[in-house]
């Protein structure tokens, strides 16, 4: 590479999954278990706790959406179409 060629900016990549050999994920289970969390939130409690820092897992984009439209449950329509137009006012810089 010459000095002269522009250095490319890393594209930032989401992890989906993590694959934890059996043995360690039988540790990390028999310890959600015993404080009585799930095994991802056990995973992010040793994360905090080792890194010192606010970690969290994003949910995959479809989870968002049914978050979303599960919230948008029992709303009159016409309320919907008003939360609409105001989302659409704000994406436009309205």
């Amino acid at each position: 590479m010459s000095p002269t060629t522009p250095r490319r900016r890393p594209v930032a990549i989401t992890a989906r999954t993590v694959r934890f050999p059996e043995r360690l994920r039988a540790r990390i289970a028999g310890d959600a278990e015993r404080c009585n969390r799930s095994f991802e939130a056990q995973v992010i409690a040793i994360l905090r706790r080792h890194y010192g820092e606010d970690v969290d897992l994003a949910p995959a984009p479809d989870a968002i959406l049914a978050f979303a439209l599960g919230s948008a449950a029992g709303v009159p329509e016409a309320d919907l179409r008003r939360l609409e137009t105001r989302i659409g006012a704000e994406e436009d810089g309205r």
